[in-house]
This record gives C-alpha cells, structure tokens and sequence, in this order.
C-alpha cells in the first residue's frame, strides 16, 4: 500500500525476536516509521542456538549509541518510547532443523548479524517476583534504569 496508508512501530527488542540486528530492522522500517517502542535486549549464545532477554536500557547487547544516531537520522519526527518487559529469556534454536520451517525466506546475510549479536552477549539470570507488588517493583527499577541510561548516557529527553 506504500508509506501515504501505511506505517510501523519501530521496536528494536521485537527485531530481536524475530532473529534480527536492530539496526538492520531500523534501517528497513525507518521509511514507514509513526511511532516507536523501544528496549535493549541481551543475546547469547545456547545448546540449540540463542536466547534473547530484554534488558533496562544499556544493560544488554545492542549498541545503542549507534541505534539512536541513526534513529535520529533516519526518524528524526518519530518520538522515542521506551517498553520494559524484563527478566525472562527466550529461546530460538535455530541449530534444529524444525526451526527454519517457519522462516523459509530468511537471509544467511541477515542472520549472520543477529548471530554476532549473540556471540557479544553473555548470559543474564532470570526473574521471577514472590508477587503482583514485587514484580511491579522490578519492572519500575528496570524503567527508571532506563530513563536514566537514555538520558545521561544517550542524551535523551527534555532539554532543561
């Protein structure tokens, strides 16, 4: 339908979950770009391929001072949302011939950079809260760790 009918949520942590770089999917959606919801992610190697987590802002494997020059760039109207979901990984075993009936068209060019992603990546400890409280308590630590890494770090937000 071509960008005049049709947009995307630019969402670095979803690329990863889809076996992608950020930044290859960045550069790819940029063009149709509304809106954004945005998070870092660590990869790392396993048995049968990766596991990704979602992280606090700077505390995974992307790199995202390179991300956000170019989401400036390429996305220069597009507002920066920042989504936490934290604390548990999830596998992709990609090294299990099953796993590649579901992404028939993918690209060993593509791949190979989410694949580099995963060997910087080191393993992260899961999270699991006692209760409702506790978890909103972990996830808010995740959020303002976040917010705090983005703006001293990346230089984001309200300039005072």
């Amino acid at each position: 339908a071509g960008k005049d009918y049709v947009g995307a949520n630019v969402d670095s942590g979803n690329a990863c979950w889809t076996i992608e770089d950020p930044l290859a999917s960045l550069q790819t959606l940029a063009p149709y770009a509304l809106s954004s919801s945005l998070r870092d992610s660590m990869i790392w190697e396993s048995e049968n391929g990766a596991l990704v987590q979602w992280t606090a802002m700077g505390e995974g494997c992307v790199d995202l001072k390179t991300y956000f020059a170019s989401f400036a760039e390429l996305c220069p109207q597009v507002p920066v949302h920042i989504e936490t979901i934290s604390g548990f990984a999830r596998e992709f075993p990609y090294l299990k011939a099953d796993f590649w009936k579901v992404w028939p068209k993918a690209r060993a060019s593509e791949f190979a950079r989410f694949v580099a992603l995963a060997k910087r990546g080191k393993p992260l400890p899961g999270h699991k809260s006692a209760d409702a409280q506790a978890e909103q308590e972990y996830q808010k630590g995740e959020l303002e760790r976040s917010i705090r890494y983005c703006k001293e770090t990346l230089g984001l937000g309200c300039k005072a």
